[in-house]
């Protein structure tokens, strides 16, 4: 099993979408080829603030390659969307290796995370080409059991300051930003961060009791 990372290409919908809201994360549950240039999507979006349907109804619209969206409440901090876009250079290059990634795939913050049951030899071509026509990409770890990305236990709010903290080299050594950096960035105080980042150390170390990884094979 592997855990793919790729970074989104800028005219991506999902790069733009989720760079220009850093807190939300996006999970991509289905999607299907409905025409022979059209795909459409199936996403749930989870926010810690508050929603806005009108205003990321016209964002996506406003969006090229994008033709018809449709969100819906789900509850407290989740919007259902079905997107009808353009397939995109990503998608294109999955089906061409035959790399078949797991639901849900998951974008935030500019990247595209997903789990596939790939073999190596479809691996190695299918990142060599995402690094030449994508831009970059890494496999975060091979797995000798399914494990979902959810697994963790992670909540929506949790993911989106691990993530960030992981982006910005708040686990990097040496250190390459502070507490409060980090928390400038998410827009959130310094006491708050600090807090949450010691929910999430306790959650990845029991998570990490539980399950059975691999060493992690990187490609930078």
């Amino acid at each position: 099993m592997y855990a793919v990372a790729l970074r989104l290409p800028p005219n991506a919908l999902g790069s733009y979408f989720s760079l220009a809201h850093p807190d939300l994360r996006v999970e991509i549950i289905n999607r299907m080829v409905v025409g022979r240039d059209l795909m459409l999507a199936e996403a749930r979006i989870s926010t810690p603030g508050p929603v806005d349907l009108a205003e990321w109804t016209e964002e996506l619209r406003r969006f090229r390659g994008v033709e018809q969206v449709d969100l819906q409440v789900e509850g407290p901090g989740r919007v259902l969307s079905r997107v009808v876009l353009s397939r995109g250079l990503v998608e294109r290059v999955v089906q061409k290796h035959r790399v078949l990634a797991r639901y849900p795939l998951v974008i935030q913050g500019g990247w595209l995370r997903f789990e596939t049951l790939a073999t190596r030899s479809q691996m190695r071509p299918f990142l060599r080409e995402v690094e030449q026509r994508v831009g970059p990409s890494q496999v975060e770890s091979i797995r000798r059991h399914a494990v979902s990305l959810g697994s963790l236990g992670l909540t929506a709010s949790q993911d989106a300051v691990f993530r960030a903290a992981l982006r910005t080299g708040y686990f990097s050594v040496p250190r390459r930003i502070s507490v409060s950096g980090l928390a400038a960035q998410l827009g959130r105080s310094k006491s708050s961060t600090s807090e949450m980042l010691s929910k999430i150390h306790q959650r990845l170390a029991e998570s990490a009791l539980q399950l059975d990884l691999a060493p992690v094979v990187s490609k930078q």
